[in-house]
């Protein structure tokens, strides 16, 4: 027995050691994809890890390793994880660091890999005992997160979390009856009513209708019923957005409870950055909630009339905000997301088959480019040089062609085109180009990106959500604050040079509009 325990004990320090030399011959590359990490940049991580990756993995350190494998988990990236777990096995069964690791993966992908392969491979220098312990460990702070963040019995709590389990980490769980108590006691220590269901519950906890600072946040709760809204937002917030004369607006609904539809966020420009200013709930896409939800923005902030607004490609939202702000003595101008002009290009591609062509014939996306570059030019040439850039296409584009014909420019009749459903003046990126104003709502989209990283699951319940949107509003008021405290505003320099050859093509003449066309398209 002591032989055994002076065994594990030298081991132990034999792997000590082993990463420490190893990583001080790779450090940096530790460091960078540490701090990749550290910064949720999981995708650089794993592009840094397959560069070092194809020189020897062998002689890369347990630390890139497990750094590497928490990006995959981050971003539920199975395949590469497997790949790596292959690429290194041999190394499992004297690494406990990286066997924790794989667990953690496979556990928040939640596949069906048996555990037991990865931790009790017969070798003598294994330590099934601990390697089950970590298990547990893994076991319970899954039931913990589900607990805290699902509407799940407890009994289906139990029933996911042991999908994946070994027989040797069951062997090592509490009673099932203490694991339930747990659960229970979990969500009766968080302070909170039993979560709602419906969209009829009385009322939200006062816990989280304030800010951490104390301030008001829940701004309007509509009360119990199916067309319930809610708005959230700090008083600075509303300050900001009540002045903001650029606005964007952006939807998701991943991350939404399931008993509301989306959360609807506007952001507003302030000192040239980009920040959310309103979390709006909304229970459908109807144009009449998008209405309410102006309706009361207007009653909080009275002054509140931006001058340029842009959203997605919906329709009842446009409506809603072109007849809330467009008027005979206003002028707003509406646009919508060029990005979104773009993916709706490809979305039909796709119906049509020609995905494959748009990967792999560089000839055949050059000339589909060509229909979105479009957008660049002066809104009373697009027609014209829709119909010359029709005769200059390849026959297999037609389909699409009469596709964004009938969306965004109108069939031609013999008085003239029919209305598009989308019109020129709504997705022409002409103007904001040449004023250097924003030609898509990414970064709003980029937000939400964020938001699913802070809440780590899909469509959490009602009080984890809003116990995230506090988070965020925090996070949000920390920048504003380090803003005006003289902080410098950062706009990416490739996107700027980006827009300057944009705007240069623009403002220099060109012999026809296909020649204009081709230059833009080569910048897209």
């Amino acid at each position: 027995m002591f032989n055994t325990l002076l065994y594990y004990r030298s081991t132990s320090r034999l792997i000590a050691i082993k990463r420490f030399v190893v990583h001080q011959s790779d450090g940096d590359v530790g460091t960078k994809i540490k701090l990749f990490n550290d910064k949720k940049q999981f995708k650089k991580t794993l592009e840094l890890f397959d560069k070092y990756k194809e020189n020897d993995i062998k002689n890369l350190s347990s630390f890139i390793i497990t750094q590497a494998l928490k990006a995959c988990a981050q971003v539920r990236d199975l395949q590469r994880g497997m790949i790596i777990h292959r690429l290194i096995s041999s190394r499992i069964k004297t690494d406990c660091y990286i066997s924790t690791s794989l667990i953690h993966l496979y556990r928040r992908i939640h596949t069906d890999v048996n555990f037991t392969n990865i931790l009790h491979e017969n070798s003598d220098h294994n330590h099934p005992a601990n390697a089950a312990n970590t298990e547990v460990r893994l076991f319970q702070d899954e039931v913990r997160s589900r607990a805290m963040n699902t509407n799940e019995s407890t009994q289906n709590i139990i029933d996911n979390c042991l999908r994946n389990a070994s027989d040797q980490m069951i062997a090592r769980l509490p009673n099932f009856k203490n694991i339930k108590r747990n659960i229970q006691q979990q969500r009766q220590q968080n302070d909170l009513p039993k979560l709602p269901l419906d969209k009829n519950f009385n009322i939200i906890p006062p816990s989280l209708t304030t800010t951490f600072k104390n301030e008001k946040f829940l701004q309007f709760d509509s009360g119990p019923g199916n067309n319930r809204l809610l708005i959230f937002a700090s008083i600075n917030q509303l300050r900001i957005l009540e002045g903001a004369e650029e606005i964007l607006i952006d939807g998701t609904f991943k991350i939404t409870p399931t008993i509301f539809t989306q959360l609807y966020t506007i952001h507003g420009v302030y000192r040239n950055n980009i920040f959310p200013l309103v979390f709006a709930v909304l229970a459908d896409k109807q144009q009449q909630t998008y209405q309410r939800l102006i309706n009361e923005l207007k009653n909080l902030c009275p002054s509140w009339n931006p001058k340029l607004i842009m959203v997605d490609f919906e329709k009842a939202a446009i409506n809603a905000f072109q007849s809330s702000f467009g008027t005979a003595t206003n002028s707003v101008g509406m646009s919508a997301c060029f990005f979104h002009l773009q993916k709706s290009i490809l979305r039909k591609l796709q119906d049509l088959g020609l995905k494959n062509n748009y990967e792999n014939d560089s000839e055949f996306a050059y000339n589909v480019h060509k229909i979105s570059a479009l957008a660049f030019l002066q809104p009373s040439d697009v027609a014209q040089a829709f119909d010359d850039l029709y005769l200059s296409l390849p026959p297999i584009l037609e389909p699409v062609m009469d596709y964004f014909e009938d969306s965004y420019i109108g069939r031609r009749r013999p008085n003239g085109r029919a209305t598009p459903r989308f019109p020129i003046g709504l997705w022409n990126m002409h103007y904001r180009t040449i004023n250097d104003l924003m030609r898509t709502n990414n970064q709003a989209e980029a937000w939400h990106r964020r938001l699913n990283f802070v809440i780590q699951c899909e469509h959490p319940s009602l009080w984890i959500f809003i116990q995230s949107l506090q988070k965020e509003e925090n996070y949000i008021r920390c920048q504003i604050v380090k803003l005006d405290a003289g902080d410098k505003s950062f706009r990416n320099k490739k996107y700027l040079d980006y827009s300057q050859r944009l705007k240069n093509l623009l403002l220099s003449p060109h012999p026809t509009l296909l020649t204009q066309l081709e230059g833009l398209t080569r910048n897209l």
